[in-house]
């Protein structure tokens, strides 16, 4: 059934974002309650918004282009398809879903519109300003990839497309606009890959715990994988994904002779991360050998849906799986424990023991991840 139930924060503010175009997908956005929302459609194809309420009567339904911010009246369910789709075939099964659901999520009745905009807007021009200051009034493809990392570009081409649709309606600043126009162009070429970078490529080294999940020691995370040396740079950021690391102190990557052991640095890696790590495997090799197989990067940012399961624990890649987290309450199996067993004391151990503190805390530890608003 091509009904998708959006009922988590997280899954709400993604919504139909940075998705191409919705095809046959029908996404339902349920609430525990009705209210007033205001949904936007910022980096969201042209699509078709229906507020209903318990009785399945729209009390709102219109054909809604990108950039748009909508005013719903007081609703429990918002559906969003493509423009020509129909979903009253499903209307039944849309109603009769569960309604003990967890928090609001959307933009609340209450938020200050104009605060809102002025802060998106204040955003986009001040990442412009950034490409102005690197480029000056021409924008090279050269220097850009030089001066800024890939999930900073996703993040320009992000506000570069923000601020031309508000162009359309919004008098903005001439240079901004132009220099908008002359990023889209200049990155035409690696857009997908840019987009997926700003959400799924982006800084997390110094928000871990850095303690060796060996010994304790203060220490610091290490990569695993190399890139081909055929890969394109729009590519290599997967490889500074937090899948592709672990935890190690200078005494102990010597200890183990971590650099050179190539069987203990994917034992390690691969036990500590178990099917994440194995999805990220499956899209290194097929990159390794050019078989990649065309995929959707705005629905799965960090690789093919066939690479990885169904959740975040067992290796999905898909846009709600995609921001970079610790590696709690991974899918891991006996084979995957045995492995980070057998790595950690693939050499004599002195001190505290492996699976007492340092690693346990590493794989307790978590943070709630933010959740942000939109349609």
């Amino acid at each position: 059934m091509p009904v998708h139930y959006l009922v988590t924060s997280r899954q709400r503010a993604a919504g139909a974002m940075f998705s191409q175009d919705l095809k046959d997908d029908i996404l339902v956005f349920v609430y525990p309650q009705a209210l007033a929302r205001t949904f936007h459609t910022f980096f969201c194809p042209p699509l078709r918004m229906i507020a209903l309420d318990d009785s399945g009567q729209a009390l709102y339904d219109e054909i809604i282009q990108p950039g748009k911010l909508v005013q719903l009246p007081a609703c429990r369910l918002v559906v969003e398809t493509a423009p020509n789709v129909d979903y009253r075939p499903f209307l039944d099964d849309i109603l009769s879903h569960p309604r003990n659901l967890p928090q609001l999520g959307a933009v609340e009745a209450g938020v200050n519109l104009n605060s809102l905009l002025f802060a998106l807007l204040a955003e986009a021009v001040a990442d412009i300003r950034r490409v102005r200051e690197a480029h000056g009034q021409e924008v090279c493809p050269e220097r850009q990839r030089q001066k800024f990392e890939v999930w900073e570009r996703g993040q320009m081409i992000a506000s570069a497309g923000f601020l031309l649709d508000f162009s359309r309606a919004w008098n903005l600043p001439p240079g901004a606009v132009r220099l908008s126009r002359a990023v889209l162009q200049a990155e035409a070429p690696y857009l997908d890959e840019l987009a997926a970078a700003s959400v799924a490529g982006i800084p997390w080294r110094h928000e871990f715990p850095t303690s060796c999940m060996r010994c304790g020691k203060a220490g610091s995370w290490r990569s695993v994988l190399a890139p081909p040396v055929h890969a394109p740079p729009e590519s290599t950021w997967r490889y500074q994904r937090p899948e592709n690391a672990v935890p190690l102190c200078h005494h102990c990557v010597e200890t183990l002779n971590f650099l050179r052991d190539e069987p203990l640095r994917m034992d390690m890696v691969w036990g500590l991360w178990g099917p994440r790590f194995e999805a990220l495997w499956n899209w290194h090799k097929a990159l390794e050998g050019k078989r990649l197989p065309e995929w959707d990067p705005y629905t799965h940012p960090l690789w093919p849906a066939e690479f990885g399961g169904s959740t975040w624990q067992t290796g999905s890649g898909a846009l709600a799986c995609a921001e970079p987290r610790p590696p709690h309450d991974v899918a891991r199996s006996g084979q995957h424990l045995s492995a980070l067993k057998r790595a950690l004391y693939r050499k004599r151990f002195r001190g505290r023991q492996p699976g007492e503190t340092p690693l346990q805390s590493l794989l307790d530890f978590r943070f709630e991840i933010p959740d942000g608003g939109g349609g």
